[in-house]
């Protein structure tokens, strides 16, 4: 591997359905996770409204390692978990690790009967916000495009194509992936 590492690894999920689609329905659902802490291994914090931020994070689950937003990024849609605090190891761990927690997050969603959010199964969106370990670059993604091509194989279960959000060097280093056929959010989770 090179000197290319993953720090604050942020994994998006996009929604494929948001029939009578309401944000604040999810300020219940979160605080009902904190009390009952249901994302094991993960301090649930708080609850913070950001509708108010055009294409953004929505409503966020604070976590004490990251944050989980109902995000509207680029018009699209979808659960996005950021992690924020790293310990070190390999990427395809730290990637492992993060793309967990975002699909553990997405399964209870689609259990929750107040939740309209139902999720692709055939597409994830991964930036590293650490420009200083991943910048934007060819080389960073020379580097790990074969490692989360290799993981996205496994977790989606069959082929999977692999291209960069932005060229942009200001941008944080962010790829799309798109499987060849969906998997359902349970069997992709079962896969990791």
């Amino acid at each position: 591997m090179t000197n290319v590492q993953v720090q604050q690894i942020s994994i998006k999920l996009p929604a494929d359905r948001t029939l009578g689609f309401d944000q604040s329905a999810y300020i219940p659902i979160f605080h009902r996770w904190i009390r009952d802490g249901r994302i094991e291994g993960r301090l649930l914090i708080d609850v913070a409204d950001y509708r108010h931020v055009p294409e953004g994070p929505g409503i966020m689950l604070i976590a004490h390692e990251g944050h989980f937003a109902i995000d509207e990024g680029d018009g699209r849609i979808g659960l996005r978990w950021s992690r924020k605090r790293d310990e070190p190891g390999e990427p395809r761990e730290r990637l492992r690790e993060a793309w967990r927690d975002a699909l553990t997050a997405a399964a209870l969603l689609e259990r929750e009967p107040t939740s309209p959010l139902t999720f692709s199964g055939s597409e994830v969106e991964i930036q590293v916000q650490s420009r200083l370990y991943a910048p934007n670059t060819e080389h960073t993604f020379d580097a790990l495009a074969p490692e989360i091509e290799t993981l996205a194989a496994q977790v989606f279960g069959g082929d999977v194509t692999v291209e960069r959000l932005s060229t942009d060097a200001r941008d944080a280093f962010g790829v799309r992936v798109v499987a060849s056929k969906r998997a359902p959010i349970a069997a992709q989770l079962e896969r990791l």
